[in-house]
């Protein structure tokens, strides 16, 4: 362990109050690595290009090739007179070989074209070589080139081999991290519900740095603001030491805390289900408890048994008695029911009788009606006197003795009817009490039967006790009290926390300083590029760019796209620059910009641009520049025609 890390190391154990050894378990467990060292610069050039295969689907489609070599350092050009003739192709297929992965701005169909695919870099003074095919899968190999003699061609060693996509990625930024001395740069990516995960970026992220698209969203690199790239990716290639270590960090510690959040919401949730559990567990304990005390003893159930059984049986005796009783009264009820209805006969016989005697009584008979002979006065007289009757001589009633009948047989049928009544009524009250003792005996004859089914219930009485004594244990068991767990993660973000803030204090030491010299340097290039109204420029460590433009202060954000560009290539040029005097930084020197007139620069402006990066590949002799574009006299002014690639009319650079 250097000295540098010892200090790093001894500082924050001294924060956190922790052994040294405490402090490096923890950096260990989350592959966080001190990087003291300022970046060596390599620097990287590209040598030749080439690509051919068969167009197909088009009106010049046929087989094509394109070859571009001994190139060089300094600045080059593919230019054609209209748009879509294949410049901005060989920007993307330089790319492609360089890291492996096909880029999305390169069309499928233009993709498929490519049969075959070559590219020589040096790095330093060393040659390599990616060679691809692609006609059905990616295969192909990365080799170093090393000189023969004179008469003997390149020496080629090779160094991998690749099929398929993912080997041919893996292969391109193994070969760049190790050659560049570059480290992932680890960032955190957030979700919407807050949460995230932490993501490692490699090559493909890093090297964004050496192309300069048309899509001017971010100053430097080609990943979206949100992916937290920008300002790692600055500070890695301004060769700013503990970069690497302070992004590691930060996301260590953000994963740390993410844990530490989710623990405790754990913690939450199982606080809350505990609680309901016990509250489940305290219902249910009640209602079997509340069953089992409403649950009588066996004995108090056999006394009322033996209770019900003597009621029971004195209500029988007394049912009977009832039933021989109603029989009784049922049948003195028949015998009034038929006294009443003779007597009503009677009552109304002598009535009708009564009736027809009157009638009778007015005849005055003057011969008897069988024989025709003469009744004589004297038996008309008996008639009157002695109630005898003139024609037979039988005795007739009179009008009183009728009277006396008639009241006589009145009072016998009120009489039947009264007793009738009684008879009635004794009738219903018997059946009313004799209800009574059969509704009773049924009462009591289901409490028994209720009370022998609780006997027979012995086993469900012994399952209640049983039920409760668990539900108590339970509930016990639930009741007890759960500490929050820590996991370790509060000793985790001391520490982390602690490596954040000293590493980050050693970034901006040296961080600061480099940025205010970029700072002045960009504006020198902006002007030089034809921003002559801007005056001012802070480059922040967090990748914000802020500007003075006319008296006015602005940001990178809020400028014209055609100003975006002349900043993105201003600021590479200046971090370069700047990185090149100190002989620090890590960008390699190459640098490839697509279509600078696409957006909004007059051709006065990109003259300036132009203008301005043949000046910087002057005074800086390891740089290389692509530009590909329209054919302008603003650029041909300035680029040989010996490193220009140019189509003239509406013809194909391939």
């Amino acid at each position: 362990m250097t000295n540098a890390n010892k200090e790093w190391l001894q500082v924050i154990a001294a924060k956190v109050g922790a052994h040294a050894s405490e402090i490096q378990a923890v950096l260990t467990s989350h592959r966080i690595q001190p990087t003291p060292v300022l970046g060596t610069p390599r620097r990287m050039y590209i040598r030749e290009i080439e690509f051919s295969g068969v167009k197909s689907g088009i009106t010049n489609a046929g087989a094509f090739c394109f070859s571009w070599k001994d190139l060089d350092h300094g600045l080059w050009a593919m230019l054609s007179e209209q748009n879509f003739r294949g410049k901005s192709t060989i920007i993307e297929i330089t790319r492609w070989m360089l890291r492996g992965n096909k880029p999305s701005t390169l069309q499928d169909d233009v993709s498929s074209w490519i049969h075959k695919a070559r590219l020589r870099f040096v790095l330093d003074t060393d040659i390599f070589e990616v060679e691809v095919s692609t006609s059905e899968q990616v295969i192909g190999s990365l080799s170093r080139l090393r000189a023969g003699s004179e008469a003997m061609p390149l020496e080629k060693t090779i160094l991998a081999k690749f099929e398929g996509v993912t080997q041919f990625e893996s292969v391109m930024a193994n070969f760049f991290m190790q050659a560049f001395s570059l480290d992932t740069i680890a960032t955190w990516r957030k979700y919407g519900s807050g949460e995230g995960t932490p993501v490692a970026h490699g090559w493909a992220a890093l090297s964004g740095a050496m192309f300069i698209g048309t899509n001017y969203e971010v100053l430097l690199g080609d990943l979206p603001t949100q992916s937290g790239v920008l300002a790692r990716l600055m500070q890695m290639y301004l060769g700013v030491p503990w970069v690497s270590t302070l992004a590691a960090a930060r996301t260590a510690l953000q994963a740390v805390e993410l844990a530490a959040k989710s623990s405790s919401r754990r913690y939450e949730q199982s606080e809350q289900k505990s609680k309901a559990r016990i509250d489940s567990i305290r219902n249910e304990l009640g209602l079997k408890r509340a069953e089992l005390e409403a649950m009588p003893s066996d004995e108090a159930i056999r006394n009322a048994i033996d209770s019900d059984a003597k009621l029971l049986l004195s209500t029988q005796r007394l049912e009977a008695a009832l039933s021989e009783r109603l029989e009784r009264e049922v049948a003195a009820l028949r015998f009034a029911e038929t006294a009443c209805i003779e007597d009503k006969r009677d009552l109304q016989s002598h009535n009708d009788a009564i009736s027809a005697s009157a009638v009778f009584r007015r005849l005055k008979p003057k011969c008897c009606p069988r024989c025709d002979h003469t009744i004589s006065k004297a038996k008309v007289e008996r008639e009157h006197k002695d109630f005898a009757c003139s024609v037979c001589g039988e005795s007739i009633s009179n009008s009183e003795d009728a009277e006396e009948l008639s009241v006589e047989l009145e009072e016998r049928v009120i009489a039947s009817q009264d007793a009738l009544k009684r008879a009635k009524k004794l009738r219903n009250e018997t059946e009313v009490l004799l209800q009574n003792q059969r509704d009773k005996i049924q009462e009591i004859r289901l409490r028994i039967e209720v009370n022998t089914q609780n006997i027979v219930s012995y086993a469900k009485r012994q399952e209640l006790v049983t039920m409760v004594a668990v539900l108590e244990g339970r509930l016990e068991e639930a009741s007890l009290a759960k500490d929050p767990p820590d996991d370790g993660h509060s000793t985790e973000i001391k520490i982390l926390t602690a490596v954040v803030n000293e590493t980050e204090i050693r970034v901006k030491d040296i961080r600061d300083g480099l940025l205010e010299d970029v700072s002045k340097r960009l504006v020198h290039y902006a002007k030089a590029f034809g921003m002559e109204n801007l005056s001012d420029a802070s480059l922040k460590g967090n990748g914000n760019l802020s500007l003075t433009k006319a008296g006015a202060a602005t940001s990178y954000s809020r400028v014209t796209e055609g100003e975006k560009l002349r900043l993105k290539v201003a600021t590479v040029l200046a971090m370069i620059e700047i990185a090149e005097k100190q002989g620090i930084g890590r960008h390699p020197g190459l640098l490839m910009i697509d279509s600078p007139a696409a957006q909004e620069v007059s051709p006065e402006d990109v003259d300036h641009l132009v203008a301005g990066l043949q000046e910087v590949s002057g005074k800086l002799s390891h740089l290389q520049v692509f530009i590909a574009g329209i054919t302008s006299k603003a650029i041909t002014d300035h680029i040989p025609e010996s490193h220009r690639q140019q189509a003239s009319g509406s013809a194909f650079l391939w």
